[in-house]
């Protein structure tokens, strides 16, 4: 009765998670969304109709929720770049590297339903069988290596969100970098399954049940954020680099960071980088340009009257610091010499917090932790105390 629940409850927050999507303005990226949801929803399936052994719930779940590896693995690295790239990069690359799906479709998914939905192919689904558990494991592999490239891409995205901008939390993928790295372990656990039944004797209930469920758990924790993930857009030259990716996935490299040739301020001298670094701590110290909540890269370079290259490279490598840390110490700064001030404390702490460029209340207090080592809220009481 429980995995009854369990599994119904997975069903249907999958199928919502669907009806939504597709009731909604569907982009590109939604699409994919759609498709990684849909083939998961078939995947619990199979696992109520075994638990049932209704032959006809099986047909339908296999014939669309079998070998979702090699489907769910390309989904999800391309569901990743369509957030930064424009469809017509990513339709032909996806089609090509969905190829061994087509294929394990083809000659697997396809005459094992037939075999359960019109007893016909027996031998050889019971052929099928016998190497069942290996070619599970190949799927799993075949997953995981694109889950692993997926978290690299979001890595970098997350990297070049704060090379960009002073607010990151509409970019932040931190939730797919939890949902891969979810996924992925629920894989490797798959695969010890398959290496015991390989070993063992075969258990008397089918031990995939735990995997539906944690899918059930993972989904319901994290699935329902790519529903409200809105597209990233980064400047051209941070684009570029990631798009390498699409050409030459093999050679990301587990801690790469955004690689591009930053040599732009070569030719200016030592005493123009200087009168750049002063025009910048004027904008920033003078004018408080950083008191702008949606503050970017570009806004300041165009200030500069400097390239968005040559400004991320000042930032990097002459004051070694990126964008949203930059702009973050002088709002945190901002919001210290408030507080010192008698007169603002009557003001709620969200309120200045507000009127010195953060635009949320959890971004505030994170980042004031992160530079003060103590809450907005303590520090406020220490300077009332003293």
């Amino acid at each position: 009765m429980f995995v009854d629940f369990i599994l119904i409850a997975g069903m249907s927050l999958l199928g919502l998670f669907v009806i939504f999507l597709l009731k909604s303005h569907t982009s590109f990226s939604k699409k994919l969304l759609i498709l990684f949801f849909a083939s998961s929803f078939f995947f619990l399936l199979y696992y109520y109709s075994y638990l049932h052994r209704s032959q006809v719930l099986g047909a339908v779940a296999i014939l669309f929720g079998n070998g979702a590896g090699f489907l769910l693995g390309p989904v999800l690295l391309f569901y990743i770049k369509s957030l930064i790239f424009p469809k017509e990069k990513i339709v032909r690359p996806l089609l090509l590297h969905l190829t061994p799906f087509y294929i394990f479709w083809f000659l697997v998914s396809l005459p094992i339903a037939l075999s359960l939905g019109a007893n016909i192919f027996r031998s050889y689904h019971d052929n099928y069988m016998i190497v069942g558990d290996y070619i599970n494991i190949g799927e799993n592999i075949y997953f995981i290596v694109y889950a692993f490239l997926a978290l690299q891409l979001v890595k970098q995205i997350n990297r070049g969100s704060e090379e960009s901008y002073s607010f990151i939390d509409e970019n932040n993928l931190r939730w797919a970098e939890y949902l891969i790295i979810g996924l992925m372990g629920i894989i490797i656990l798959d695969s010890f399954f398959s290496v015991y039944e390989l070993i063992f004797p075969p258990i008397s209930w089918n031990i995939g049940t735990v995997i539906a469920f944690l899918f059930v758990g993972l989904y319901s924790f994290l699935g329902y954020k790519g529903m409200f993930q809105s597209n990233i857009l980064l400047p051209n030259f941070l684009i570029v680099d990631v798009s390498t990716v699409d050409i030459k996935e093999s050679e990301i490299k587990p801690d790469s960071k955004l690689q591009r040739p930053i040599r732009h301020l070569d030719t200016f001298s030592e005493i123009e980088i200087n009168q750049l670094k002063e025009k910048l701590y004027s904008l920033l110290e003078g004018d408080k340009i950083y008191l702008n909540e949606s503050l970017s890269l570009s806004d300041i370079s165009n200030e500069l009257k400097i390239t968005d290259k040559k400004l991320s490279e000042l930032l990097n490598q002459h004051l070694n610091i990126n964008f949203y840390n930059f702009i973050n110490e002088y709002r945190v700064a901002e919001v210290k010499e408030r507080l010192q001030n008698p007169e603002n404390a009557k003001y709620t702490l969200l309120g200045i917090a507000y009127d010195c460029g953060f635009q949320s209340k959890a971004s505030f207090n994170r980042i004031f932790k992160q530079k003060t080592g103590m809450s907005p809220s303590k520090y406020r009481k220490m300077v009332a105390s003293t």
